[in-house]
């Protein structure tokens, strides 16, 4: 089967809440991330679609900083939720590629990654 997947995801376990049309807010636990998404697995099941939008937020272990992601689903089945990121905003940015290139045993791949996103970024 060929990989579809373009940016490095690592294995970072986070406390994570999902925000709902700014009316529900579901826990969740982040299972990995990548520069582009994340998957996680929700505290309750909920039915989500495909294009779904929705806020996530985690907090950084051993930190206060809290990051906040728009998203957009993109797979669902049954608790666990795969997702990506519709623009991140600069700060976010530098904690997310931090956390990135602290747990990567090829932070020179992220970085490649980074500049790949931001490129297709400027296109749109």
């Amino acid at each position: 089967m060929e990989e579809k997947r373009k940016y490095t995801r690592i294995v970072c376990k986070m406390k994570a809440s999902v925000q709902i049309d700014n009316l529900i807010t579901v826990d969740a636990n982040n299972l990995n991330i990548s520069l582009n998404g994340a998957l996680f697995e929700l505290a309750d099941y909920c039915v989500f679609k495909k294009g779904d939008n929705w806020q996530l937020t985690f907090i950084l272990p051993n930190s206060d900083i809290r990051l906040q992601f728009k998203t957009e689903v993109i797979h669902s089945t049954g608790k666990i939720v795969g997702v990506k990121f519709v623009p991140i905003d600069a700060e976010t940015m530098i904690h997310l590629k931090s956390l990135m290139v602290g747990r990567t045993s090829n932070p020179e791949q992220v970085e490649r990654e980074l500049a790949l996103l931001y490129r297709l970024n400027q296109t749109i």
